[in-house]
């Protein structure tokens, strides 16, 4: 006996103290770091509330709000089919309106006493992630500790509490979305899984046993497989794409059958736990079944139709195996038949169902074959993982602790002939769910619990054979190797961790959400409701109300859209309760995105008549100066280059181009200058321009074309030859006195362009005929900075017929007209110009899309917009003619009322333009006259 050991004998209190904290010290760790996990997810709560208000972060977040608000409402059931957003089609919800929107409902139903306020759905949605977040730590403790004792089981919660990244991110509060609750749910479905091949391998049941109904023999067996299922099915519940786990586990029990062939041990109590596991899936989520077709998006028939196929796949195995021992075939004649049978399936499938075929190989390579469409390049979470250092600074040592833990159970699965099932399972879903992360980054928060509990196993196997016991003393080599191994695992997750304990506790709701919600708190009030728009419309349309599953909702007369980039829909539905286009469904992209890029006017109003329904169109459109940014620095900073990849024939590259340039820093900076086909779309007409036409300003983007290390082209800045040495760049923008010089320095200079920066373009744009400035928020997103003088951050246009001016001047010349505009958001004044010419009698027409009286007339009550943006001035007019063969200049002005422009007055404004005296000096052509800084500033650049 040792010393130790002896000493404990003397003392037989202390002995028992030991033993209590040898069997139960997991507990009050576990719960201490339960509380650390939830208390670092919740700890910035308050920076949510807004005003008295809850602002959640991100975009589903919302709709997850409004989700759970419909449950609360007609609890337990979930929304079928939701008209107040997609429009003109409506939509179902899918992924949305889950059951993990049913178990916030149902929580905030019991806080609230079975009549929950809005502020308490609201709470009880802002805190969900963290709680789910939290829970994960349960099933993952349960799994570590299968693999590597109670010591295991600590240390992979200990990873998880510690790690940071995707999980975390997902799981802090406000974050509202069902990434975190998806995480849970697998975890719970792996686990289930686990126990149910556990059991059956104890109890080997066999075929024979269902025929007697020896339900004693089958009972666990039975019990937990179908518990397995059912876990399953809810993760089907909460994320219909989950599909890929009843891949995993069919991936999982075909290997594991073919290797307990080939180790001579019969695959059929593996079997009969995979066909009872998968056959309840099918059922129980078959209950759920939404739509009649194949689709991952929604509760379809793929999700019980692929957990049936891997159920009787287990069972063809199992009686192909028997078939084989019966006939004594040689063991590796099994797996060789198995992937001859797989093999030729998949080449029936590509011949006499190609759709079908196309339809899985597609999903499988978009989720694990490290391929991405253009489209989904667009979005954050969809891109590919490019740097495994993520991993690292995620979670540190744990992430090559696990792979060394994975690899021990791979080979032992390969060595042995007793190595459990369960390990095997471990293995294939963290090598399929890495595949997924660097296939798209967003599975990232799938991987920490893969990696907590292989890291996990490894340290509660290394302190076994260590042989750390009570009984036999503990050595001080010991102590120090159990704290060094735990140090190398923790440690680094506070030293490179990107979203680190303490970072968590500054997170909000971002300023994106605030400066939407200022413009989209006006739409509602200044704007007809839904149903309500134009003098006849009359059809309200119910915000929570339950509508029959459709593919194409019926709008009504006076019911309406508003378009905008999808990112947004969601707030466009529930801060201002309207109808959106597009949402982060990524529905109605097909179009908003060709709205924003179009070319004309006349091409973006037919695409929205290609939609809008006879008596329900799109009046409004909502734009941020996201959408409008090109940054090359941070490419997710803009969202210009987003709609560009939903229209065939269009790139991002035909709307701007990129240089690079030195910092001040030493550093390389990417810079856009923008091309004429960038001025001319939509979004930017209306968010710098207002509408209005823009001209040509004197300024020149220029570069030089260099060479890089390796022989590479790019654009640079150019050099200028009297500076010293290593500080030769030169000027990229040139500001010249007049349009005349630029355009000579771009003639002479083949590596320049005129215009191209902030809001000058390289030629004129055109003025608009339908859209107006309504609204803005009061918000600014450059306050200081005079490229964006005009710079709230987000603005609300209305899509109106126009009033029609019509009036008289010199033959055969350019008539010119501006109206000042004043913003009251901002208290900031632009002006709207337009342009048309005379005819050989002196007569012109043009349409303007902006009021100058009447406001008051025309208000919410009689179903049009009480317009915030409102005239300063009234319409004037300019003309440079002759009179009497002399050279003159002609003015007017003219009143156009609100009646006029929405369509309800259909008289025509009029306008006689009369001579007046020009004094030398002052006749300009409207071109060249102006410098940079007046015409930029009134466009709204």
């Amino acid at each position: 006996m040792s010393q130790s050991r002896g000493y404990l004998d003397d003392n037989p209190e202390l002995e028992s103290a030991l033993e209590w904290a040898e069997r139960w010290y997991h507990v009050p760790v576990l719960l201490v770091l339960l509380g650390f996990m939830l208390w670092n997810r919740v700890r910035s709560w308050q920076n949510f509330i807004v005003d008295g208000e809850v602002l959640f972060s991100g975009n589903d977040a919302w709709y997850h709000y409004r989700s759970t608000q419909y449950v609360v409402q007609n609890w337990p059931s979930t929304m079928p089919f939701d008209p107040w957003t997609n429009f003109p089609y409506g939509t179902s919800n899918g992924q949305f309106g889950t059951l993990f929107d049913q178990i916030i409902a149902t929580v905030a139903l019991i806080i609230g006493l079975g009549s929950p306020s809005d502020q308490t759905v609201a709470m009880t949605v802002l805190f969900a992630p963290a709680v789910f977040g939290t829970l994960v730590a349960i099933p993952t403790y349960l799994i570590g500790r299968r693999l590597g004792g109670r010591l295991g089981g600590v240390t992979a919660v200990t990873v998880m509490a510690f790690s940071t990244g995707w999980l975390l991110q997902r799981s802090l509060v406000g974050f509202s979305d069902h990434h975190v609750a998806e995480a849970l749910f697998q975890v719970l479905g792996v686990l289930g899984v686990m126990v149910a091949v556990s059991v059956a391998a104890r109890d080997k049941p066999i075929y024979e046993q269902f025929l007697e109904r020896d339900i004693d023999a089958l009972r666990d067996t039975i019990s937990w497989s179908m518990l397995a299922g059912v876990a399953i099915a809810l993760y089907l519940w909460v994320w219909p794409p989950g599909v890929l786990l009843l891949g995993i586990l069919g991936v999982f029990f075909l290997l594991r059958l073919c290797l307990e062939y080939v180790h001579d041990s019969s695959p059929e109590h593996t079997a009969i736990a995979g066909a009872i596991t998968m056959i309840t899936t099918a059922v129980v989520s078959a209950s759920r079944i939404t739509v009649l077709e194949i689709t991952a998006t929604s509760q379809s028939l793929l999700q019980p139709g692929l957990a049936l196929a891997v159920g009787l796949g287990c069972v063809f195995m199992a009686w192909l195996a028997r078939f084989m021992e019966q006939r004594e075939y040689g063991r590796y004649v099994y797996p060789a038949t198995v992937f001859g049978i797989l093999a030729i399936g998949a080449v029936l499938m590509a011949v006499l169902t190609p759709t079908l075929w196309e339809f899985f190989t597609r999903n499988v390579m978009r989720v694990i074959g490290f391929s991405i469409s253009e489209t989904a390049s667009t979005v954050g979470e969809a891109a590919p993982l490019r740097d495994a250092g993520v991993l690292f600074n995620a979670h540190g040592f744990a992430v090559i602790v696990a792979a060394i833990g994975g690899l021990f159970l791979l080979g032992k699965q390969l060595l042995s002939d007793d190595a459990p099932a369960e390990e095997l399972l471990v293995v294939v879903w963290a090598l399929f769910i890495l595949l997924a992360t660097f296939t798209q980054q967003r599975f990232a928060y799938y991987i920490a619990a893969p990696i907590a509990v292989l890291s996990g196993m490894v340290v509660g196997r290394f302190i076994l054979w260590f042989d750390f016991s009570a009984d036999d003393g503990i050595e001080y080599y010991q102590v120090i190797t159990i704290l060094a191994v735990l140090l190398v695992i923790v440690v680094p997750l506070f030293a490179f961790g990107t979203t680190s304990p303490v970072e968590a506790g500054k997170t909000g709701p971002g300023p994106a959400i605030q400066g939407w919600d200022e413009s989209l708190q006006w739409m509602e009030g200044n704007t007809p409701a839904e149903g309500a728009y134009g003098s006849g419309g009359d059809a309200t349309l119910d915000y929570y109300g339950t509508y029959d599953q459709q593919e194409d909702f019926d709008y009504q007369e006076g019911q309406y859209g508003v378009l905008s980039w999808w990112d947004y829909g969601h707030w466009i539905t529930t801060r201002a309760e309207r109808v959106p286009n597009a949402n982060p469904f990524q529905q109605g992209t097909d179009t908003a995105a060709p709205f924003l890029v179009a070319q004309n006017e006349t091409r973006a109003n037919d695409v929205l008549d290609s939609t809008d329904e006879d008596d329900a169109k799109t009046r409004y459109v909502a734009v941020d100066w996201r959408m409008v940014e090109t940054n090359g620095n941070d490419p997710y900073r803009g969202k210009f280059f987003a709609p560009s990849a939903f229209v065939d024939g269009v790139q991002a590259s035909d709307f701007y181009s990129r240089m690079y340039v030195q910092s001040r820093g030493g550093g390389v900076q990417q810079v856009t200058f923008q091309q004429q086909a960038y001025y001319e779309t939509m979004v930017t007409r209306l968010y710098r321009f207002h509408g209005s036409a823009a001209e040509p300003q004197p300024i020149v983007i220029d570069w030089e074309n260099k060479e890089t290390r390796q022989g590479g082209q790019y654009r640079g800045a150019p050099t200028n030859e009297e500076e010293p040495e290593g500080q030769r760049q030169g000027q990229i923008v040139r500001q010249f006195q007049s349009m005349e010089e630029a355009r000579q320095y771009v003639e002479q200079d083949t590596t320049s362009q005129l215009g191209g920066y902030g809001g000058a373009p390289p030629e004129r744009v055109p003025a608009m005929e339908h859209y107006r400035l309504v609204g803005s928020s009061e918000t600014e997103a450059f306050p200081d900075t005079s490229q964006y003088r005009h710079s709230a951050w987000t603005k609300i246009f209305e899509r109106v017929p126009g009033a029609t001016v019509e009036g008289t001047g010199p033959a055969n010349t350019t008539v010119r007209t501006a109206v000042e505009m004043r913003n009251p958001a901002t208290n900031k004044t632009f002006v709207y110009r337009q342009r048309t010419q005379t005819d050989q009698n002196g007569n012109f027409e043009m349409t303007v899309p902006y009021s100058t009286t009447g406001y008051d007339d025309w208000g919410t009550d009689e179903g049009y917009t009480n317009v915030s943006v409102r005239a300063e001035t009234q319409y004037q007019f300019t003309a440079i003619g002759t009179n009497d063969g002399n050279r003159t200049g002609f003015t007017g002005t003219t009143e156009v009322t609100e009646g006029q422009v929405i369509g309800e007055d259909d008289s025509a404004a009029t306008v006689e333009l009369e001579p007046i005296t020009i004094q030398q000096g002052d006749e300009t052509s409207g071109e060249s006259r102006t410098p940079m800084t007046e015409d930029a500033a009134e466009a709204g650049a």
